[in-house]
């Protein structure tokens, strides 16, 4: 049996799949500034500190990274094989096709999909814990992937995952983005702020909305907002603050499929009720199917940068987000248009697409309405995601729900890595 490297291809890949399989076996954790998917702070910190300086290296050192690429493929093909081997032996390394054990909705709608389509995916188990790393077997070649199967990727992709370089490229290509400087310290930060004016402060690489501050205002604020997002990176993205909702759009092979509108959790002002009481009353008149509006430290510290508090009154009919975390089991909501937004949108979302270079893509973007001109708005891309939340897109609370596993498999086949 032919095993291709466990990077597909390359040592960035190999990397990329093991460091996030071990860090997707936390166990139990706790961080508020994490949010819903806290993860152990000091490997984080490492392999994002390590990626921001990979992806800082100067366009035209690629070429030497690429030879050394080659050669590590090379290794990692073999020492993979090895490792591989001799991990099952040993039962560190075990594989299930049991689709139930999967640890995420994510793979879960993938796995179901590829049973449909008899494709053998297995899941890896580490010491007997499920991870979120499969192998598939075709044709006689062995497939590793972590989470999406995705055709191999140039090193100047793998850029796109840096938040300053991603819109430093839209920017360049004249697609809207928000004003953006990495910082590494306070004087720098300073500087970005002058500059922006209200700023995001967030890690330079990572997901899930780790350790990100809205509405950084004053150097109070910015020391804090630094001083958290140094517990799991070295490097900070200071952004100008945009307003709107946040959006997902998710494209497979150049074109978007899944638009997933967000909606923070909001209370709208009486004129009389503090915000406590407020989102008392937003809870008890949510529908069905609704999480709870829960104040925590990370929602109250957007409250006070935002000039208020829970005993603040506010005044009829001003809605006001609790978070800037976005979705129905946080008290928000959601709603899936699929390519029901307004037109002018879609050749700007696709475009971003391709200029990325990668097969499956997703993007968190800022937008007030999506159902209006984009022209008429001030919006704009925030994020790429490599490994975007396919599953969120086929369990909307309003709209019709769209299962984009199939176009997944598709672009995979279509890629030529099942021959």
């Amino acid at each position: 049996m032919e095993t291709t490297s466990l990077l597909e291809k390359g040592p960035s890949r190999a990397f990329f799949i093991f460091r996030y399989t071990f860090l997707d076996m936390k166990g139990t954790l706790s961080c508020e500034a994490c949010g819903a998917v806290p993860a152990p702070h000091l490997p984080l910190r490492i392999t994002t500190t390590v990626d921001t300086l990979m992806l800082s290296i100067p366009v035209h050192q690629w070429r030497v990274y690429r030879l050394l690429t080659k050669i590590g493929d090379t290794v990692l093909t073999v020492l993979g094989r090895i490792a591989f081997s001799a991990c099952r032996m040993l039962g560190i390394i075990k594989l299930t096709d049991d689709a139930e054990t999967a640890v995420s909705d994510r793979s879960r709608l993938l796995w179901l999909e590829a049973k449909k389509r008899a494709i053998p995916m297995e899941q890896l188990l580490f010491f007997g814990k499920p991870s979120d790393t499969f192998r598939v077997v075709t044709n006689g070649k062995e497939h590793f992937f972590k989470s999406l199967p995705f055709p191999s990727v140039d090193v100047d992709v793998l850029r796109m995952d840096d938040k300053v370089w991603f819109k430093r490229a839209m920017e360049k290509a004249g697609l809207p983005v928000p004003k953006s400087f990495g910082v590494s310290d306070m004087k720098g930060a300073r500087k970005a702020l002058k500059e922006v004016g209200v700023a995001c402060v967030k890690p330079r690489t990572g997901s899930n909305g780790r350790h990100t501050y809205t509405y950084v205002k004053t150097e109070k604020d910015l020391q804090e907002a630094l001083k958290s997002v140094k517990e799991i990176c070295a490097f900070a993205s200071v952004e100008e603050q945009l307003e709107g909702n946040l959006c997902r759009a998710t494209c497979v092979g150049g074109s978007m499929i899944g638009f997933l509108e967000s909606q923070y959790p909001t209370v709208v002002g009486d004129g009389a009720s503090t915000i406590a009481e407020l989102i008392e009353k937003t809870n008890a008149a949510k529908p069905d199917g609704v999480g709870d509006i829960v104040m925590n430290s990370s929602y109250a510290g957007q409250l006070k940068r935002r000039g208020q508090n829970l005993d603040s009154v506010l005044p009829e009919g001003t809605r006001f987000p609790i978070s800037y975390r976005a979705g129905s089991a946080i008290g928000g909501s959601n709603r899936e248009h699929g390519r029901n937004v307004h037109p002018s949108f879609i050749p700007i979302i696709e475009a971003a697409a391709k200029l990325t270079g990668l097969s499956i893509v997703g993007f968190d973007i800022i937008i007030p309405d999506p159902l209006k001109p984009e022209s008429e708005q001030r919006w704009g891309f925030i994020e790429a995601n490599s490994l975007p939340w396919i599953d969120l897109h086929a369990s909307p609370f309003y709209g019709e729900p769209k299962d984009l596993s199939a176009a997944v498999w598709d672009q995979w086949a279509s890629a030529s890595l099942m021959r």
